[in-house]
């Protein structure tokens, strides 16, 4: 049934019963037992001081910097911040971003740009990168009319194989991307390698440190060993980074560097084409609250380099416990990790045991792996402070639910499962032209009318998000990549349309 705007207001109290209610199965992004999305460091005067920074300038509009000149400020701190962990000289300029997905959109617009004025024609622009490379490079390419060539990565290393990079540049590259490190695996690509070809090409490198720009300088001063990956490179166009992962502000915020000051004019937008304001936009967004902004200038302030290489430690600590107890107790850890580890297991069903640590209060990122590359299935654990303190308590009852799934043998539903998505895979064309596009979307909408509120009953999705995730995540493992967007893209519609 369709919510109308109530015709009486609601009280405060009942304003928040009802929030406390819609957020009953929301898991707490303060516990510490996430292990994934949530950057908590445990320290409630840093929340504090991010709160009241935030409210403080929740109700300036960056839009007009004019009328609130501190967003010019602000920004100007943060990005000066961000320059110097990257080795940026005097040239180097960038922009405050609300999430890293917004700061490759800049990216992928001014390399974007580029490609077509130096080329002095329209073509389709490709961008090259690894199979590991975030999907909002494929988001960006899709708004912006590019092409997406994925990349395979060495088998045991989870680096791009920089060879294969090399081999899937044509002229109509614009674009190289790298991580530091990629999200999957916690690995970092060979950037200096990456650069080597950028240079030999005259073509744009950007690397992706949306994960590790706020935490791997402080990990290399504490004798990590981190390869260079930053300005000092020759070669590397743009660098992004996001204080609400690692420097722990506010959801919402993430920098885009670059190199050149007239490469960031490429990523910007300005009109005057109309009797209004004169538009000037260094983001995607146009209105954005200086809320985030300044949470961000204040969290950066309060922690400090000393307060940023002290929790830098405990993320160290973490990771080497998780390391260690992960091999005694079995599992395959995939790569060389840095703040995130990634492991595998020809013995457990990952994705039960991901079910499994969620009854026990711990929440893991299962990853479907891509088989005809050689990634098997894993499962995902992003190390923040908190953890430290708490990570021994969470590797027991990983021991516990490992012990009871091994015994467990895999179930029919896995056998036919599998065998389905083998079939899908032998008859779902590998390359979507547009006319197999087209069909595909058609029949899809005409059988998912029909089939799909029975595939929701299927998957226990009528009544909303099952607490258990096995069988969805093993149905889109096994099946193709394009079939499983559109069951995803559908699923997601009729979970917002029912508010379940």
């Amino acid at each position: 049934m369709r919510k109308k705007l109530f015709s009486e207001p609601l009280g405060k109290d009942e304003i928040f019963r009802k929030l406390r209610e819609y957020s009953i199965d929301d898991a707490d992004p303060l516990s510490g037992r996430l292990f994934t999305i949530a950057f908590e460091t445990g320290l409630d005067e840093l929340k504090n001081i991010a709160y009241e920074a935030f409210r403080a300038f929740m109700d300036k509009n960056m839009l007009d910097f004019t009328e609130f000149p501190s967003a010019i400020r602000m920004e100007k701190d943060i990005v000066d911040v961000a320059i110097s962990l990257m080795n940026g000289d005097e040239h180097v300029v960038g922009t405050y971003t609300f999430g890293g997905t917004e700061s490759v959109f800049l990216a992928v617009k001014a390399a974007r740009d580029k490609f077509i004025l130096d080329k002095g024609f329209i073509t389709l622009p490709e961008i090259v990168m690894p199979v590991t490379g975030h999907p909002c490079y494929d988001k960006a390419a899709e708004y912006m009319g590019l092409r997406v060539k994925r990349v395979k990565v060495d088998n045991e290393t989870y680096r791009v194989d920089v060879d294969s990079v090399n081999e899937a540049i044509t002229e109509n590259t614009a674009l190289i991307v790298g991580s530091a490190p990629n999200w999957p695996f916690g690995t970092i690509d060979p950037i200096k390698e990456l650069a080597e070809i950028a240079l030999e090409k005259n073509m744009w490198l950007h690397v992706d440190a949306c994960v590790g720009g706020f935490i791997l300088p402080f990990m290399k001063k504490l004798g990590e060993d981190i390869p260079d990956y930053d300005f000092r490179i020759e070669g590397v166009s743009s660098i992004s980074l996001d204080p609400h992962k690692y420097a722990y502000s506010a959801i919402g915020s993430s920098v885009i560097l670059f190199r050149r000051e007239f490469y960031k004019m490429f990523s910007q937008y300005a009109n005057l084409k109309w009797p209004g304001y004169p538009i000037v936009n260094p983001a995607v967004l146009s209105s954005r609250s200086e809320g985030p902004l300044a949470a961000a200038w204040a969290v950066l302030h309060f922690l400090g380099e000393k307060g940023y290489i002290e929790l830098a430690k405990k993320v160290i600590a973490a990771r080497n416990r998780v390391c260690r107890r992960l091999g005694e107790i079995g599992y395959s850890i995939m790569g060389d990790p840095t703040v995130i580890v990634a492991f595998t297991s020809d013995k457990v069903n990952l994705f039960r045991l991901s079910d499994e640590m969620i009854k026990k209060g711990w929440y893991f990122l299962a990853q479907r792996g891509i088989s005809e590359m050689g990634i098997p299935p894993s499962i995902h654990l992003t190390l923040t402070p908190i953890h430290e303190n708490i990570v021994d308590n969470m590797l027991k009852d990983l021991e516990e639910c490992t012990s009871e799934l091994q015994k467990i043998p895999p179930s029919d539903v896995e056998g036919v499962i599998e065998s389905l998505g083998l079939i899908m895979s032998l008859i779902t064309p590998r390359e979507m032209d547009i006319p197999t596009l087209s069909k595909l979307m058609k029949d899809a909408e005409k059988y998912l009318e029909v089939y799909g509120p029975k595939l929701l009953e299927a998957f226990g999705l009528d009544k909303g998000l099952p607490r258990e995730m096995t069988l969805i995540n093993q149905v889109f493992n096994s099946l193709p990549p394009s079939i499983t967007e559109l069951l995803v893209n559908y699923i997601v519609i009729q979970l917002y349309k029912r508010g379940v």
